[in-house]
C-alpha cells in the first residue's frame, strides 16, 4: 500500500482505505495457516518534513492450534502509527526517509500483524489437545493411555515390569 507523497503535501491530509493481501505472513508464522486480506484505513498528514500515518488494520488469522492441530479463524485488528521524513538528515531509529514520491507502509502493516497474531494459538482455553502416547485429539475422545512422566533414572528398570503375574 502506498501513498503519494507530493498528493499529500498539495492536500495536507489524506484518508486512506484499501483492501491488501499480506501472504508473507503465513509463510513466516507457523501456527498461521492463512490470512484473509486485510482492511486497512489510514490517515495520514504532511508536516513539513514529516509524513504521519496512523489508522487501524483488520482481518481474520487462521491459526492451527499449538495443542491439538485443528484450524480455526479468529479475527485480528491492530493500529498503525508511524512516522516518516522526507528531510535525509531527520531520520531516525523511528522515522524512516522516503524521499518525495512515495511512501510504501507495507512493511509497516506486517510488522503491526507480527505483533498482533498469538504466539501460542489455541482453539479455546479448554483445548486438551493430543495424547503424547497415541496421538488422539482428547477434545474428541478420551484414551486410556498412561501418561504419567518416569524418572529418566528408572527409564531401563521399566522393562523388568510386565503386565503378567509374576511366579
Amino acid at each position: 500500500m502506498n501513498i503519494d507523497v507530493e498528493r499529500l503535501k498539495e492536500e495536507g491530509e489524506l484518508d486512506l482505505a484499501e483492501t491488501v493481501s499480506l501472504p508473507r505472513i503465513a509463510q513466516e508464522v507457523v501456527d498461521v495457516e492463512s490470512l484473509d486480506d486485510v482492511n486497512v484505513r489510514l490517515h495520514a498528514a504532511y508536516h513539513h518534513p514529516y509524513v504521519l500515518v496512523r489508522g487501524e488494520l483488520e482481518t481474520v488469522v487462521h491459526y492451527v492450534c499449538a495443542r491439538c492441530l485443528a484450524e480455526f479463524a479468529r479475527p485480528l485488528s491492530a493500529p498503525i502509527d508511524e512516522r516518516y521524513t522526507t528531510d535525509e538528515k531527520k531520520a531516525e531509529d523511528e522515522v524512516r526517509f522516503v524521499g518525495d514520491e512515495t511512501v510504501d507502509v507495507t512493511p509497516e502493516l506486517e510488522q503491526a500483524i507480527f505483533l498482533a497474531i498469538d504466539n501460542r494459538p489455541l482453539c479455546k482455553e479448554t483445548c486438551r489437545g493430543l495424547c503424547p502416547v497415541c496421538g488422539r485429539d482428547r477434545n474428541v475422545e478420551a484414551c486410556d493411555c498412561d501418561v504419567r512422566p518416569i524418572d529418566p533414572r528408572l527409564e531401563a528398570l521399566r522393562g523388568l515390569l510386565s503386565e503378567r503375574d509374576s511366579e
